[in-house]
């Protein structure tokens, strides 16, 4: 499938200075921005859910901030979860094998402003990706050229440490945008054999 390029609301300005004003004004009243965060995150999943359908994602990548890894964890500077493939220790075991059923790369990105370099430099069809609600904003606002799927991370042992997801969240995410390139390569083995 081709990429096509994806329209988000976050790459136009008065767009993204509206979101900056709703959550100051919901602080300024000593309110939660979560629900607002909430809602612009499912609005922009169900605005790439249409995007995959029509155009799917031949390329894919999965994106977790370094607060998910545990003492325990070998991942290597880059952040790659290979050296997750063998380990039930935590959650990360279990993305990692998820992504190599799918064949797509697993990242732990130790900054956000990393994670976003990252998404620039690989410039996937899609991200599918967690982490806290303030930098899910962050993400739809620093790579809006990209259709990422997001999720707020599951719970937190204390800020930014000990940080969980959910792997079967992530499964799903990747079954949906890889539906069209597995089909695709199934048809192209049966015509092979």
């Amino acid at each position: 499938m081709s990429a096509a390029p994806y329209r988000s609301p976050w790459r136009r300005r008065v767009f993204v200075l509206a979101v900056a004003a709703a959550r100051s004004l919901l602080t300024r009243a000593g309110r939660s921005d979560e629900p607002l965060v909430r809602r612009l995150v499912a609005g922009n999943n169900r605005r790439v859910e249409r995007h995959l359908a029509l155009h799917g994602a031949a390329t894919v990548l999965l994106i977790l901030p370094r607060c998910v890894r545990r003492g325990c964890c070998r991942i290597d500077n880059g952040g790659s979860l290979s050296a997750c493939l063998g380990c039930d220790s935590c959650d990360l075991g279990e993305l990692a094998r998820i992504a190599d059923r799918h064949r797509v790369e697993a990242l732990v990105a130790f900054r956000s402003h990393v994670a976003f370099a990252l998404a620039r430099e690989r410039r996937p069809d899609l991200i599918i990706a967690t982490a806290c609600e303030d930098r899910l904003v962050k993400a739809l606002r620093s790579v809006p050229e990209i259709p990422a799927l997001l999720a707020p991370l599951t719970g937190m042992e204390r800020q930014c440490v000990n940080a969980s997801f959910d792997p079967a969240w992530f499964a799903a995410q990747l079954r949906l945008a890889t539906a069209a390139r597995e089909a695709d390569h199934d048809a192209r083995a049966a015509t092979r054999a």
